[in-house]
This record gives C-alpha cells, sequence and structure tokens, in this order.
C-alpha cells in the first residue's frame, strides 16, 4: 500500500487551434431561459450553480434550474420526463462537469 494518493487534474487543455469550449447562442441572452441542470451525486455542484444564476439574471435572462435524479427505475422514469419537460421550456441550458 502507498503512502500516496495521485489526484488527476480534470481540466482539459486546448492546443493553439483547437475549438473552444465556448457556445455562442447568435444573438443576445436577455429575455431567454436558460436551463440549470443539477444532479445530486455532485452537490459541490450547486456553489457553481448558484454563481450561474447570478451571472444569467444579470444578462437579462430567466435561470430555471432542474434538479434531476437516479437514472433507473421508476426513478429514472421520471428523471427523463422531467429532463424531457424542461428541455422545452428552455431556450438553452449549462449542463454536465464541462462549465
Amino acid at each position: 500500500m502507498s503512502d500516496t494518493v495521485e489526484i488527476l487534474d480534470p481540466r482539459a487543455l486546448l492546443d493553439e487551434g483547437e475549438p473552444s469550449a465556448t457556445f455562442d447562442l447568435g444573438a443576445p441572452l436577455a429575455g431567454k431561459v436558460v436551463g440549470l441542470r443539477l444532479d445530486m451525486s455532485w452537490r459541490s455542484f450547486e456553489t457553481v450553480l448558484d454563481e450561474w444564476q447570478r451571472l444569467v439574471v444579470a444578462a437579462g435572462a430567466q435561470p430555471r434550474l432542474l434538479v434531476t435524479g437516479e437514472r433507473i427505475g421508476d426513478e429514472g422514469v421520471q428523471t427523463r420526463a422531467d429532463l424531457d419537460e424542461w428541455s422545452r421550456l428552455i431556450d438553452c441550458g449549462v449542463v454536465g462537469l464541462g462549465n
């Protein structure tokens, strides 16, 4: 057994000329509904979403938060239904670990 633990850096380093991880709606954010999805398996993301909500409101848009549940069983069926409905109610969304 080792006395050290190696922690991997999850950030991707982009080479010059590589596409960035940004997205442009091609229109102002003001007046849009911006979906923000929280997966309860990564609770610290709540802090990130607090900041996203602040920025979305400051840009004149309306945040719409969705907290997803399990992916299997009866709760998985409900999660898929919630995601389906949420996706119809938003103009764009911020999801996943790539934020």
